[in-house]
């Protein structure tokens, strides 16, 4: 019996014209029934969905990524039609290839119909039914786009909650008679209103994103500052897991120009890149409508707060050699070996590296200690977490577990063995491909020899050129399959020989680990089950860390004291 896989996905946005698709419960229904009907088997672990995902979206798509890694276990998709797999031409092409390539048949339901992949016509309809779907996606977007930009031109709500208002909707009859929802307005919240404005006030009078963070969630430390700007009451925060205020909030209020009256539409627009449909991209021009009515922080408040802002970066700004500050755009990994990684047990937050000077003169030196990032940056009524551990010394205790439990000889054997089976069940299962990967060289030699013919007696076009350079490619990326396919698995000597190497560099592991930290925060991170938790502990009178952790092969750091198992650990609860 044939086993089957069924895929079903559905956008939030969805505008197809199928009623089937509007559902990924009536999806798998339906492709279910097509299945038994056809006597295939369906395991109930090769239903993939994905739900509320774009038709553009590649790399963010976990059922689509797991039924990709899943293909050597089943004979067959079903879903309802080409659509649902993708609606960008070039990627659900290159998705199809693939599937097929492991011999899995696609069938839809909605046609009952089998997508064929084998000649060059088969591959030009499936390129055409995949432009048809992406220009669908591309109208619809462009409906949804225009239908919202109408209402913004109004100021009213397009989409999501601003703090200080509410989204109220606003009904009017139709022909019938009958109360139908027209559009969805703003009304001011007086009561995150006021919020605003003495957020505002706060930071005109010359206080940070931080210390306005932790004075609103009511840290003890910040009584005063409360009382003149609050009167000493604890504000609600927006909406978010934590139930706090954190400095990022509070940075975004004093950006936010609807508090003006400026209504923005179009300021930012997702685009997609490589397979991701949800990356946001400023404009430089969108939409503003003036909306006095909804005006909450007076002009004189926000203009003195627009000054202090433009101050304050342009000497930040000044100070770091023209580097703004966060994360850089290139996604590079932390120089600190737990950030991230570590979360304090109190309240769930990351680890994060804090510094303090030590010593004066000559003698004077930073020393880094790894804290909470709730207690540091929004106080102690959102976390109580107030311990502090020498960065060096959890550094050192994490590896010496890393050595102690996973990087052992034994470790490096077995995992040394694991690697030379698969190699040998690969070569085992791919004895035939090197033969098929000259037969592709030399159908796609042919159709580039065919092209250099057609063009050697005129001017191409470039479309032509380009197809011809496509080609070019396909034929080197395929060669050099074949030849890494032609390689031989290592012999005993070879094995003998990178055991030996790989028993030498276990000696030096703290060494490679501090030449490249951010390469060994990737290695920890695929180690590590979960973060590794930080747990304050108090004993005489004297805080300590207990750190605890989980491994992908075992436990790790459980549990492991500091300020037991070394005299720089002691770490005793640092005053406000």
């Amino acid at each position: 019996m044939l086993k089957a896989a069924i895929y079903a996905r559905k956008s939030t946005d969805d505008s197809d014209r199928s009623e089937d698709n509007k559902s990924v419960t009536r999806q798998v229904e339906h492709a279910r029934r097509y299945a038994q009907a056809r006597g295939w088997s369906v395991d109930p672990a090769h239903v993939y969905v994905d739900d509320g995902v774009s038709g553009a979206e590649f790399r963010n798509r976990p059922g689509f990524l797991r039924m990709l890694n899943s293909l050597k276990e089943f004979d067959i998709i079903v879903m309802s039609e080409l659509s649902r797999l993708g609606r960008d031409m070039v990627h659900t092409t290159y998705a199809l290839d693939s599937i097929k390539g492991h011999g899995v048949r696609v069938f839809f339901y909605l046609s009952d119909e089998e997508i064929k992949f084998d000649s060059a016509m088969d591959r030009f309809m499936l390129s055409a039914l995949s432009l048809a779907a992406e220009l669908e996606r591309e109208k619809a977007s462009q409906r949804s786009r225009d239908a919202l930009l109408r209402k913004a031109e109004k100021g009213f709500c397009t989409g999501g909650r601003v703090f200080g208002y509410d989204n109220v909707p606003v009904y009017h009859p139709n022909q019938k008679g009958e109360e139908v929802k027209s559009h969805t307005d703003y009304r001011i919240n007086e009561r995150e209103a006021d919020t605003v404005r003495r957020i505002f006030g706060m930071y005109a009078a010359g206080y940070g994103h931080t210390t306005i963070a932790k004075t609103l969630n009511a840290d003890p430390r910040y009584q005063e500052p409360s009382k003149e700007f609050f009167d000493g009451v604890s504000r609600s925060s927006p909406r978010g897991r934590t139930g706090s205020w954190a400095p990022s909030s509070v940075r975004k209020i004093l950006y936010n120009a609807r508090y003006v009256g400026l209504i923005p539409f179009g300021e930012h627009r997702k685009v997609r890149s490589g397979g991701r449909a949800n990356k946001r991209v400023k404009q430089t021009e969108y939409v503003q409508t003036r909306r006095d009515d909804l005006r909450i922080v007076p002009e004189l408040l926000w203009r003195e707060a627009q000054a202090r802002l433009r101050a304050v970066a342009k000497t930040y700004l000044e100070d770091t050699r023209g580097q703004r500050w966060g994360r850089a755009g290139t996604g590079t990994e932390s120089r600190y070996l737990m950030t991230g990684l570590g979360r304090c047990s109190v309240c769930g937050a990351n680890m994060m590296v804090s510094s303090r000077p030590s010593g004066s003169g000559t003698r004077r030196r930073t020393i880094h200690y790894y804290e909470c990032s709730f207690h540091h940056n929004r106080g102690s009524r959102v976390c109580t977490n107030g311990h502090r551990a020498h960065m060096e010394v959890v550094d050192e205790a994490v590896l010496a577990a890393i050595q102690r439990t996973a990087l052992t000889p034994e470790a490096v054997d077995y995992v040394l063995d694991r690697a030379l089976k698969r190699i040998a069940e690969r070569q085992r299962e791919r004895r035939a491909l090197p033969h098929k990967l000259e037969q592709d060289i030399r159908m796609e030699q042919r159709k580039l020899d065919n092209f250099l013919t057609l063009i050697s007696a005129g001017n191409p076009p470039q479309a032509v050129i380009e197809r011809i350079r496509g080609l070019e490619q396909r034929i080197e990326a395929l060669k050099s399959e074949r030849l890494c396919s032609l390689a031989e698995a290592p012999g005993m000597q070879d094995v003998r020989a990178l055991r030996k190497a790989l028993h030498g560099r276990l000696a030096g592991f703290r060494g490679l680990v501090y030449g490249d930290v951010p390469k060994a925060r990737q290695a920890l991170r695929k180690l590590l089950v979960s973060p590794v938790e930080f747990v304050p502990e108090v004993e005489g009178g004297r805080a300590y860390w207990r750190l605890r952790g989980q491994t992908t092969i075992g436990p790790l750091l459980d549990p492991i004291y500091l300020g037991v198992a070394s005299p720089r650990g002691f770490e005793p609860r640092l005053p406000p």
